[in-house]
């Protein structure tokens, strides 16, 4: 037996052996009044295509999903988006976590970090042009964050104080999140 055989036969065997092992992937429950939604139809579908797989609890599978170890790796990777920002969530975070998510939102989408090329590689209609990124910074750029009434106890601001936050984040491009984040 060559020595390649003899190196690819047992990766073969254990591969095939390890799809038996029983996976579910993880099942995130929201309700719909949580989720992020607007009126925007061309920002719904950016988001939907480019976003919402890894940054909410709407993911859809592909094939390639139940294959292991990949299913191991798509799963982290998913959990991980969703603790930066779960879009499923939206309505349940407070203002001041709203306003981070906003300005770390643009951020990636500035520096072309988001969607990541692990992604877009095989889902090619996530890749960004620059125009559908424009659009998505338009949009976040001027969001307006609207208080619900446990976001708003939660995070003590009151309307007047969310007007002012709003208006620094169109004013200076989302510069003082941070320190709206921090308070």
């Amino acid at each position: 037996m060559s020595k390649t055989r003899k190196i690819l036969v047992p990766i073969v065997l254990i591969l095939g052996a390890i799809q038996f092992i029983p996976h579910q992937h993880p099942q995130a429950t929201t309700t719909e009044g949580e989720r992020f939604t607007t009126d925007v139809a061309e920002v719904r579908n950016l988001l939907d295509v480019a976003c919402m797989d890894c940054h909410s609890d709407q993911t859809r599978y592909p094939w390639y999903a139940e294959v292991t170890p990949i299913n191991f790796w798509l799963d982290h990777h998913i959990e991980e988006g969703r603790e930066h920002l779960n879009f499923s969530e939206w309505n349940s975070l407070s203002m001041a976590d709203r306003r981070h998510a906003i300005k770390e939102t643009i951020e990636v989408l500035e520096k072309k970090e988001m969607p990541l090329w692990t992604y877009w590689i095989v889902h090619w209609d996530a890749k960004l042009t620059d125009a559908e990124r424009s659009i998505l910074l338009d949009y976040f750029k001027n969001y307006k964050v609207e208080a619900s009434a446990t976001a708003t106890a939660s995070d003590g601001k009151t309307d007047t104080d969310e007007d002012d936050v709003d208006d620094e984040l169109n004013d200076e491009g989302v510069s003082s999140m941070e320190e709206a984040h921090e308070h």
